[in-house]
């Protein structure tokens, strides 16, 4: 009968489905495990490649293959060594443009002003601002980043610091180097040297000569302190200068001291060493001024 006819059928047909399943010989519920080694060895020489050693079924394979197709997607590739020059600079700056965007990289800020550069906080100190807008120009144009920006700053500073330093301490060895060479005559050539530098530069002509090379400045003293020497004289006749000897004061103590109780004259004094370099001193001094 045609009922019992499509009722056969349709319990053959079911019959059939789960023969069929049967025949794939995979069974879903357990992921195929014990069909995934002839999945494998079907693979031939693929089936050695060390990136299959950790799968052991259909469900560790589909997760695998989900997963690095979830990082091929988030991957970064590099430009081709061969690219064009211009289509290579353009690849970079999208490859950069994507690591700023995701935090990766920092950025560059929208306009030179928006860099916020931390200042030294020592006492004294003056930022320069039209060097520091002109940096903040240069570094916007090339596209250094803040952090970027202020480690140049920072290294800036400290250069400039141990500059001034060493020009300082050289400054001052010039200095002690003067006073043994003028002596007594130290306060006075000094003084000379200003009078003369403030006549021919100006009342900034002494910053003009302190802002030299150590050694280019002593011989600027030497000069100006012989060109200026014969001005102080002249102020010296009208009234003294505190710390200023003059050639007759020099002359005086000289004279003092051919005194026959002075120990100069007295070879047994204790004393007469000292009085013999005081002598000699007082005689360079009053030398270098003219005296005869």
């Amino acid at each position: 009968m045609p009922d019992e006819g499509v009722g056969a059928g349709s319990q053959g047909g079911q019959v059939g489905l789960e023969g069929q399943a049967g025949s794939a010989g995979i069974d879903w519920s357990k992921g195929g495990v014990e069909h995934f080694s002839g999945f494998k060895e079907s693979l031939g020489d693929l089936a050695k490649d060390k990136s299959l050693e950790p799968i052991k079924d259909f469900h560790g394979l589909t997760k695998s293959f989900i997963e690095s197709q979830k990082m091929i997607g988030s991957s970064i590739r590099l430009p081709a060594k061969d690219m064009k020059p211009e289509d290579r600079k353009k690849a970079v700056g999208e490859l950069v443009g994507r690591l700023r965007k995701e935090g990766v990289l920092e950025s560059v800020p929208e306009s030179p002003d928006k860099y916020e550069i931390n200042l030294p906080q020592m006492e004294g100190f003056k930022v320069n601002e039209p060097l520091l807008n002109s940096f903040k120009g240069v570094a916007h144009k090339v596209g250094v980043t803040p952090s970027q920006a202020q480690g140049m700053f920072d290294w800036y500073i400290n250069f400039q610091e141990e500059t001034n330093a060493k020009s300082q301490e050289e400054f001052e060895v010039m200095k002690r180097g003067l006073k043994n060479e003028f002596g007594g005559l130290y306060t006075r050539k000094m003084e000379a040297a200003r009078r003369a530098v403030a006549k021919y530069f100006g009342e900034d002509g002494d910053n003009i000569i302190s802002q030299l090379p150590p050694a280019v400045g002593r011989k600027m003293v030497l000069a100006f302190s012989e060109i200026g020497d014969p001005m102080l004289e002249d102020s010296l006749m009208s009234g003294g200068i505190p710390g200023v000897v003059t050639k007759d004061q020099i002359k005086g103590k000289i004279d003092a001291m051919f005194d026959p109780k002075h120990p100069l004259q007295d070879i047994s004094h204790r004393g007469h060493k000292e009085a013999v370099e005081e002598y000699s001193a007082l005689q360079k001094q009053y030398i270098r001024l003219g005296g005869k």
